[in-house]
């Protein structure tokens, strides 16, 4: 059914049952499961450097890699890349001819102000997109 699944993670503890989800169904449908770490150059705080933030983002889509491995999903791509949330996840989905995106809800007053990431995805992707609560 899918053969490609993207899970967008931002490493925090509210993205933990949208890749749940995301190995879950790459295992059942065989996928290759790609694991999107994106650093929001726009919103770096002050005395964060660049070399941290791509720390975080590493260990963020090793872990994706390292609970894919332990359900038994052995094809996983991982990718740590800078730009806006919404359209570097657009452009990877294109750019990979993903099949499903999964990703999870935030529910903080961030989305109200600089307007939800997951809408974005759901309004203007082409793959199929299933936000998880």
């Amino acid at each position: 059914m899918y053969h490609d699944v993207l899970i967008p993670t931002d490493g925090r503890e509210s993205t933990e049952r949208a890749i749940d989800e995301a190995i879950e169904l790459a295992a059942e449908t065989d996928a290759t499961l790609h694991a999107l770490y994106v650093i929001n150059s726009a919103a770096i705080a002050p005395g964060i450097a660049f070399a941290d933030l791509e720390t975080i983002g590493r260990q963020a889509v090793d872990y994706v890699r390292e609970r894919a491995l332990e359900a038994g999903v052995d094809r996983v791509e991982e990718c740590v890349t800078h730009g806006l949330r919404g359209k570097a996840i657009l452009g990877y989905a294109a750019d990979h001819d993903i099949d499903l995106i999964v990703m999870g809800r935030h529910r903080e007053l961030d989305h109200l102000v600089r307007g939800s990431v997951s809408k974005q995805v759901a309004e203007e992707a082409t793959a199929k997109v299933l936000i998880v609560d």
